[in-house]
């Protein structure tokens, strides 16, 4: 009864009515923003390669994320992204 007094909102009241979630729905949201991370962030990919220790999968590797990138942004995705943090700062 305090709570409805002071207008504060517990964790229990926040919780009513909540499910547990299942592990093949995370599992699906996961998918969904790594690959719109692929997609729009691919120069991350490409910088994240490139600080991985020398070694022969490694450039392999790197030589894949580079061709990902520029296929982004000759379709337009990471170009966006690109003039987006260059503006930013």
């Amino acid at each position: 009864m305090q709570r409805e007094q002071d207008g504060r909102i517990g964790a229990e009241d926040l919780e009513k009515g909540m499910r547990a979630g299942h592990a093949r729905e995370v599992a699906v949201i996961v998918v969904i923003v790594v690959a719109t991370l692929l997609t729009v962030n691919s120069g991350g990919l490409v910088r994240w390669t490139q600080s991985l220790p020398s070694a022969p999968h490694t450039a392999w590797l790197a030589e894949r994320a580079a061709e990902w990138h520029t296929l982004m942004m000759q379709l337009g995705p990471a170009a966006h992204f690109e003039k987006l943090r260059e503006r930013r700062g």
